[in-house]
Protein backbone atom coordinates (compact mmCIF):
# COMPACT_ATOMS: atom_id res chain seq x y z
CA UNK A 1 0.00 0.00 0.00
CA UNK A 2 1.32 3.44 -0.95
CA UNK A 3 -0.68 5.34 1.63
CA UNK A 4 0.82 5.49 5.10
CA UNK A 5 -0.03 7.36 8.27
CA UNK A 6 2.37 10.07 9.45
CA UNK A 7 4.24 9.40 12.67
CA UNK A 8 2.61 12.44 14.28
CA UNK A 9 -0.65 10.44 14.32
CA UNK A 10 0.78 7.50 16.26
CA UNK A 11 -1.46 6.86 19.25
CA UNK A 12 -3.89 9.64 18.33
CA UNK A 13 -7.54 8.66 18.03
CA UNK A 14 -10.89 10.26 18.66
CA UNK A 15 -11.25 11.29 22.28
CA UNK A 16 -12.47 8.71 24.76
CA UNK A 17 -15.47 11.02 25.23
CA UNK A 18 -16.51 10.60 21.60
CA UNK A 19 -15.69 6.89 21.47
CA UNK A 20 -17.93 6.18 24.45
CA UNK A 21 -20.74 8.40 23.18
CA UNK A 22 -20.70 6.99 19.66
CA UNK A 23 -20.59 3.37 20.87
CA UNK A 24 -23.58 3.77 23.19
CA UNK A 25 -26.79 1.97 22.21
CA UNK A 26 -29.73 3.99 20.84
CA UNK A 27 -31.81 5.56 23.58
CA UNK A 28 -29.03 5.62 26.18
CA UNK A 29 -29.35 8.33 28.83
CA UNK A 30 -26.67 10.87 27.94
CA UNK A 31 -24.85 12.32 30.94
CA UNK A 32 -21.63 12.28 28.96
CA UNK A 33 -21.50 14.77 26.13
CA UNK A 34 -20.69 18.44 26.78
CA UNK A 35 -23.46 19.71 24.55
CA UNK A 36 -26.59 21.54 25.72
CA UNK A 37 -29.67 19.53 24.76
CA UNK A 38 -31.61 22.72 24.00
CA UNK A 39 -31.95 24.32 20.55
CA UNK A 40 -30.35 27.67 19.85
CA UNK A 41 -32.52 30.54 21.17
CA UNK A 42 -35.02 32.29 18.86
CA UNK A 43 -32.90 35.41 18.38
CA UNK A 44 -30.11 33.28 16.91
CA UNK A 45 -32.38 31.13 14.78
CA UNK A 46 -34.18 34.15 13.33
CA UNK A 47 -30.90 35.91 12.57
CA UNK A 48 -29.62 32.79 10.78
CA UNK A 49 -32.82 32.42 8.76
CA UNK A 50 -32.69 36.08 7.78
CA UNK A 51 -29.07 35.69 6.65
CA UNK A 52 -29.90 32.66 4.51
CA UNK A 53 -32.94 34.40 3.00
CA UNK A 54 -30.81 37.44 2.18
CA UNK A 55 -28.28 35.26 0.36
CA UNK A 56 -25.45 35.69 2.89
CA UNK A 57 -23.94 32.42 1.67
CA UNK A 58 -20.52 33.49 0.42
CA UNK A 59 -17.23 33.67 2.25
CA UNK A 60 -16.90 36.23 5.00
CA UNK A 61 -13.68 38.24 5.33
CA UNK A 62 -10.92 35.95 6.60
CA UNK A 63 -10.90 37.51 10.06
CA UNK A 64 -14.66 37.24 10.39
CA UNK A 65 -17.84 39.20 9.80
CA UNK A 66 -17.00 42.84 10.69
CA UNK A 67 -20.16 43.31 12.76
CA UNK A 68 -19.50 40.15 14.75
CA UNK A 69 -15.88 41.08 15.38
CA UNK A 70 -17.03 44.47 16.63
CA UNK A 71 -19.65 42.88 18.90
CA UNK A 72 -17.11 40.49 20.41
CA UNK A 73 -14.62 43.34 20.89
CA UNK A 74 -17.25 45.42 22.70
CA UNK A 75 -17.99 42.50 25.02
CA UNK A 76 -14.29 42.00 25.74
CA UNK A 77 -13.34 45.66 26.24
CA UNK A 78 -10.98 46.93 27.51
CA UNK A 79 -8.91 43.78 26.85
CA UNK A 80 -9.26 44.55 23.13
CA UNK A 81 -9.85 48.06 21.84
CA UNK A 82 -11.63 47.17 18.61
CA UNK A 83 -12.45 44.50 16.03
CA UNK A 84 -8.85 44.21 14.84
CA UNK A 85 -8.16 42.42 18.12
CA UNK A 86 -10.67 39.64 17.33
CA UNK A 87 -10.47 36.68 14.96
CA UNK A 88 -13.67 34.68 14.39
CA UNK A 89 -12.93 30.95 14.10
CA UNK A 90 -14.67 27.63 13.52
CA UNK A 91 -15.33 27.07 17.21
CA UNK A 92 -12.88 27.73 20.02
CA UNK A 93 -10.91 24.58 19.23
CA UNK A 94 -9.87 25.94 15.83
CA UNK A 95 -8.89 29.13 17.64
CA UNK A 96 -6.60 27.07 19.86
CA UNK A 97 -5.10 25.25 16.88
CA UNK A 98 -4.46 28.51 15.00
CA UNK A 99 -2.88 29.98 18.13
CA UNK A 100 -0.55 27.01 18.56
CA UNK A 101 0.40 27.04 14.88
CA UNK A 102 1.22 30.74 15.03
CA UNK A 103 2.97 30.86 18.40
CA UNK A 104 4.81 27.54 18.85
CA UNK A 105 7.88 26.21 17.08
CA UNK A 106 8.72 22.49 17.02
CA UNK A 107 10.06 21.44 20.40
CA UNK A 108 8.52 24.36 22.28
CA UNK A 109 6.59 23.42 25.41
CA UNK A 110 3.05 24.34 26.41
CA UNK A 111 1.70 23.86 29.93
CA UNK A 112 -1.85 22.52 30.22
CA UNK A 113 -4.13 21.39 33.08
CA UNK A 114 -4.51 17.77 34.18
CA UNK A 115 -7.34 16.92 34.40
CA UNK A 116 -8.29 19.09 31.46
CA UNK A 117 -9.77 19.20 27.98
CA UNK A 118 -8.16 16.30 26.04
CA UNK A 119 -7.45 18.39 22.93
CA UNK A 120 -4.74 20.43 24.69
CA UNK A 121 -1.86 17.92 24.51
CA UNK A 122 -2.99 16.57 21.13
CA UNK A 123 -3.05 19.98 19.45
CA UNK A 124 0.39 20.69 20.93
CA UNK A 125 1.73 17.46 19.48
CA UNK A 126 0.14 17.99 16.05
CA UNK A 127 1.83 21.37 15.79
CA UNK A 128 5.22 19.91 16.73
CA UNK A 129 5.23 21.23 20.28
CA UNK A 130 5.40 19.31 23.55
CA UNK A 131 2.54 19.33 26.04
CA UNK A 132 3.57 19.45 29.69
CA UNK A 133 0.77 18.85 32.22
CA UNK A 134 0.33 20.65 35.51
CA UNK A 135 -1.81 18.95 38.10
CA UNK A 136 -5.07 20.23 39.47
CA UNK A 137 -5.94 18.63 42.80
CA UNK A 138 -9.25 17.76 44.40
CA UNK A 139 -7.82 18.95 47.72
CA UNK A 140 -7.65 22.46 46.20
CA UNK A 141 -11.22 22.26 44.90
CA UNK A 142 -9.63 21.66 41.47
CA UNK A 143 -8.45 25.30 41.40
CA UNK A 144 -4.98 25.91 40.03
CA UNK A 145 -1.97 26.45 42.26
CA UNK A 146 0.12 29.13 40.50
CA UNK A 147 3.37 27.88 41.99
CA UNK A 148 2.63 24.35 40.81
CA UNK A 149 2.01 25.67 37.29
CA UNK A 150 5.22 27.71 37.35
CA UNK A 151 7.21 24.69 38.56
CA UNK A 152 6.73 23.18 35.09
CA UNK A 153 8.40 26.08 33.29
CA UNK A 154 11.63 25.30 31.45
CA UNK A 155 13.66 27.34 28.94
CA UNK A 156 11.48 25.78 26.21
CA UNK A 157 8.14 26.87 27.70
CA UNK A 158 6.26 29.32 25.49
CA UNK A 159 2.62 29.09 26.58
CA UNK A 160 0.48 28.13 29.57
CA UNK A 161 -3.17 27.16 29.08
CA UNK A 162 -5.70 28.11 31.73
CA UNK A 163 -9.30 26.89 31.52
CA UNK A 164 -11.87 28.52 33.79
CA UNK A 165 -14.57 27.40 34.36
CA UNK A 166 -12.91 24.06 34.00
CA UNK A 167 -13.80 21.16 31.80
CA UNK A 168 -14.15 18.58 33.38
CA UNK A 169 -14.38 19.81 36.98
CA UNK A 170 -16.52 22.96 36.81
CA UNK A 171 -14.02 24.78 39.05
CA UNK A 172 -13.48 28.53 38.70
CA UNK A 173 -9.99 29.74 39.49
CA UNK A 174 -9.45 32.29 42.25
CA UNK A 175 -8.62 35.83 41.05
CA UNK A 176 -5.74 36.07 43.51
CA UNK A 177 -4.25 32.86 42.13
CA UNK A 178 -4.68 34.15 38.58
CA UNK A 179 -2.89 37.38 39.52
CA UNK A 180 -0.04 35.40 41.06
CA UNK A 181 0.13 33.18 37.97
CA UNK A 182 0.23 36.20 35.65
CA UNK A 183 3.14 37.59 37.67
CA UNK A 184 5.06 34.30 37.59
CA UNK A 185 4.53 33.80 33.86
CA UNK A 186 5.53 37.36 33.01
CA UNK A 187 8.67 37.00 35.10
CA UNK A 188 9.69 33.97 33.05
CA UNK A 189 8.62 35.36 29.66
CA UNK A 190 5.80 32.85 29.19
CA UNK A 191 2.54 33.84 27.49
CA UNK A 192 -0.89 32.54 28.50
CA UNK A 193 -3.88 31.16 26.64
CA UNK A 194 -7.16 31.51 28.56
CA UNK A 195 -9.84 29.05 27.43
CA UNK A 196 -13.10 30.73 28.44
CA UNK A 197 -15.62 28.75 26.41
CA UNK A 198 -17.59 28.05 29.63
CA UNK A 199 -17.33 31.59 31.05
CA UNK A 200 -21.06 32.16 30.45
CA UNK A 201 -21.79 29.37 32.94
CA UNK A 202 -20.60 31.07 36.12
CA UNK A 203 -23.31 30.77 38.76
CA UNK A 204 -22.13 33.22 41.42
CA UNK A 205 -21.06 36.25 39.40
CA UNK A 206 -18.73 36.91 36.46
CA UNK A 207 -15.89 34.45 35.98
CA UNK A 208 -12.48 36.05 36.72
CA UNK A 209 -10.29 36.25 33.63
CA UNK A 210 -6.57 36.64 33.11
CA UNK A 211 -7.50 39.24 30.50
CA UNK A 212 -8.56 41.61 33.29
CA UNK A 213 -5.54 40.85 35.48
CA UNK A 214 -2.45 40.26 33.36
CA UNK A 215 -0.37 42.87 31.56
CA UNK A 216 -1.57 43.93 28.09
CA UNK A 217 -0.17 41.84 25.27
CA UNK A 218 0.79 38.92 27.51
CA UNK A 219 -1.83 36.43 26.36
CA UNK A 220 -4.89 35.49 24.36
CA UNK A 221 -8.50 34.63 25.20
CA UNK A 222 -10.31 31.79 23.42
CA UNK A 223 -14.07 31.61 23.61
CA UNK A 224 -17.26 31.30 21.58
CA UNK A 225 -20.99 30.71 21.66
CA UNK A 226 -21.22 26.92 21.55
CA UNK A 227 -22.06 26.44 25.20
CA UNK A 228 -23.77 29.47 26.75
CA UNK A 229 -26.28 30.00 23.92
CA UNK A 230 -26.41 26.40 22.69
CA UNK A 231 -24.72 26.98 19.32
CA UNK A 232 -22.49 23.89 19.18
CA UNK A 233 -23.36 22.94 15.60
CA UNK A 234 -23.05 26.47 14.23
CA UNK A 235 -19.29 26.41 14.93
CA UNK A 236 -18.61 29.99 15.97
CA UNK A 237 -15.68 30.79 18.22
CA UNK A 238 -13.04 33.47 18.50
CA UNK A 239 -9.61 34.39 19.75
CA UNK A 240 -8.93 37.87 21.12
CA UNK A 241 -5.75 39.74 21.97
CA UNK A 242 -3.13 42.12 20.67
CA UNK A 243 -4.00 43.05 17.04
CA UNK A 244 -0.47 42.33 15.78
CA UNK A 245 -0.64 38.79 17.19
CA UNK A 246 -4.23 38.26 16.04
CA UNK A 247 -3.15 39.23 12.51
CA UNK A 248 -0.63 36.39 12.49
CA UNK A 249 -3.25 33.94 13.80
CA UNK A 250 -5.56 35.12 11.03
CA UNK A 251 -2.99 34.04 8.44
CA UNK A 252 -2.86 30.56 9.99
CA UNK A 253 -6.66 30.50 10.16
CA UNK A 254 -6.96 31.24 6.43
CA UNK A 255 -4.94 28.18 5.50
CA UNK A 256 -6.89 26.01 7.93
CA UNK A 257 -10.47 26.91 7.00
CA UNK A 258 -10.49 30.09 4.82
CA UNK A 259 -13.16 31.65 7.05
CA UNK A 260 -15.83 30.72 9.57
CA UNK A 261 -19.30 29.93 8.13
CA UNK A 262 -21.00 33.15 6.97
CA UNK A 263 -24.57 32.25 7.96
CA UNK A 264 -23.37 31.03 11.37
CA UNK A 265 -21.65 34.35 11.98
CA UNK A 266 -24.77 36.30 11.07
CA UNK A 267 -26.81 34.04 13.35
CA UNK A 268 -24.32 34.66 16.16
CA UNK A 269 -25.06 38.37 16.00
CA UNK A 270 -28.46 37.54 17.45
CA UNK A 271 -26.74 36.57 20.70
CA UNK A 272 -25.46 40.14 21.11
CA UNK A 273 -28.89 41.81 20.89
CA UNK A 274 -30.92 42.69 24.02
CA UNK A 275 -33.23 39.77 23.24
CA UNK A 276 -30.27 37.45 22.82
CA UNK A 277 -28.77 38.53 26.13
CA UNK A 278 -32.09 37.92 27.89
CA UNK A 279 -32.21 34.44 26.37
CA UNK A 280 -28.67 33.73 27.55
CA UNK A 281 -29.53 34.74 31.12
CA UNK A 282 -32.64 32.57 31.03
CA UNK A 283 -30.58 29.61 29.83
CA UNK A 284 -28.09 30.13 32.67
CA UNK A 285 -30.92 30.02 35.20
CA UNK A 286 -32.22 26.84 33.63
CA UNK A 287 -28.81 25.25 34.05
CA UNK A 288 -28.62 26.48 37.63
CA UNK A 289 -31.77 24.45 38.33
CA UNK A 290 -30.27 21.46 36.57
CA UNK A 291 -27.16 21.69 38.74
CA UNK A 292 -29.38 21.55 41.83
CA UNK A 293 -31.31 18.62 40.39
CA UNK A 294 -28.18 16.60 39.67
CA UNK A 295 -26.82 17.31 43.13
CA UNK A 296 -30.09 16.07 44.64
CA UNK A 297 -29.73 12.87 42.61
CA UNK A 298 -26.12 12.39 43.63
CA UNK A 299 -27.07 12.55 47.31
CA UNK A 300 -28.58 9.08 46.84
CA UNK A 301 -25.41 7.56 45.35
CA UNK A 302 -23.37 5.71 47.99
CA UNK A 303 -19.62 5.99 48.39
CA UNK A 304 -18.95 9.03 46.20
CA UNK A 305 -17.44 12.46 46.79
CA UNK A 306 -17.48 15.65 44.74
CA UNK A 307 -17.05 19.41 44.84
CA UNK A 308 -20.09 21.42 43.86
CA UNK A 309 -19.16 23.02 40.52
CA UNK A 310 -19.07 26.81 40.45
CA UNK A 311 -19.26 26.91 36.66
CA UNK A 312 -19.65 24.98 33.39
CA UNK A 313 -22.19 22.12 33.50
CA UNK A 314 -20.30 19.15 34.92
CA UNK A 315 -19.97 17.31 38.20
CA UNK A 316 -16.62 15.55 38.61
CA UNK A 317 -17.44 12.67 40.94
CA UNK A 318 -14.97 10.53 42.86
CA UNK A 319 -16.11 6.92 42.37
CA UNK A 320 -12.80 5.33 43.38
CA UNK A 321 -14.49 3.53 46.27
CA UNK A 322 -16.25 1.45 43.63
CA UNK A 323 -13.15 0.56 41.61
CA UNK A 324 -11.67 1.86 38.38
CA UNK A 325 -13.62 4.73 36.86
CA UNK A 326 -13.19 3.14 33.43
CA UNK A 327 -14.84 0.00 34.78
CA UNK A 328 -17.59 1.96 36.55
CA UNK A 329 -18.39 3.88 33.35
CA UNK A 330 -18.47 0.64 31.34
CA UNK A 331 -20.70 -1.08 33.88
CA UNK A 332 -23.15 1.82 34.15
CA UNK A 333 -23.46 1.94 30.37
CA UNK A 334 -23.84 -1.82 29.87
CA UNK A 335 -26.14 -2.52 32.83
CA UNK A 336 -28.03 0.76 33.19
CA UNK A 337 -27.82 2.31 29.71
CA UNK A 338 -26.35 5.56 31.04
CA UNK A 339 -23.45 7.38 29.35
CA UNK A 340 -20.84 8.81 31.72
CA UNK A 341 -17.23 9.77 30.99
CA UNK A 342 -14.37 8.27 33.01
CA UNK A 343 -11.92 10.83 34.34
CA UNK A 344 -9.01 9.23 32.48
CA UNK A 345 -10.43 10.88 29.35
CA UNK A 346 -9.09 14.16 30.78
CA UNK A 347 -5.63 12.98 31.80
CA UNK A 348 -4.05 10.78 34.48
CA UNK A 349 -5.17 13.25 37.15
CA UNK A 350 -8.79 12.30 36.43
CA UNK A 351 -8.40 8.62 37.28
CA UNK A 352 -11.02 7.50 39.78
CA UNK A 353 -13.58 10.10 38.72
CA UNK A 354 -16.61 10.27 36.45
CA UNK A 355 -17.63 13.41 34.60
CA UNK A 356 -21.39 13.79 34.66
CA UNK A 357 -22.92 16.41 32.40
CA UNK A 358 -26.09 18.23 33.33
CA UNK A 359 -26.39 19.64 29.81
CA UNK A 360 -29.27 17.18 29.60
CA UNK A 361 -33.01 17.25 30.19
CA UNK A 362 -34.32 17.19 33.74
CA UNK A 363 -35.83 13.80 32.99
CA UNK A 364 -32.45 12.46 31.88
CA UNK A 365 -30.73 13.89 34.96
CA UNK A 366 -33.25 12.24 37.29
CA UNK A 367 -33.17 8.90 35.49
CA UNK A 368 -29.39 8.89 35.05
CA UNK A 369 -28.49 9.69 38.65
CA UNK A 370 -31.10 7.18 39.87
CA UNK A 371 -29.53 4.51 37.67
CA UNK A 372 -26.07 5.37 38.97
CA UNK A 373 -27.36 5.14 42.55
CA UNK A 374 -28.94 1.77 41.81
CA UNK A 375 -25.82 0.34 40.18
CA UNK A 376 -23.36 1.51 42.81
CA UNK A 377 -25.80 0.73 45.60
CA UNK A 378 -26.00 -2.86 44.42
CA UNK A 379 -22.22 -3.12 44.44
CA UNK A 380 -22.05 -1.76 47.98
CA UNK A 381 -24.65 -4.24 49.21
CA UNK A 382 -23.03 -7.13 47.34
CA UNK A 383 -25.96 -7.66 44.98
CA UNK A 384 -25.03 -8.47 41.37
Amino acid sequence: MILRIAARMDGIDRTLIRRIFESAPPGAINLGLGQPDLPSPPSILLAGIAAAAAGRTGYSPTGGDPELRAAVAARMAPFVAGPEGVLVTVGSQEAMYAACLALLDPGDEILYPDPGYPAYPVVARLTGAVGVPYRLEAADGWRLDPDRVAAGITPRTRLAIVCSPSNPTGAIHDPGDLARLAELLAGRGVAWLSDEIYAGFSYDGPCPSLSAIAAPGSGLVLSGLSKDVSMTGWRVGWVAGDPAIVARLTAAHQYLVTSAPSISQRAALGAFTPAGEAERVALLERFRRRRELMEEGLHAVPGIRYHRPAGAFYFFVDVSAHGSSLEVARRVLERRNVITIPGEAFGPGGAGYLRLSYAASEEAIRAGTAALAAELGERVSGIE
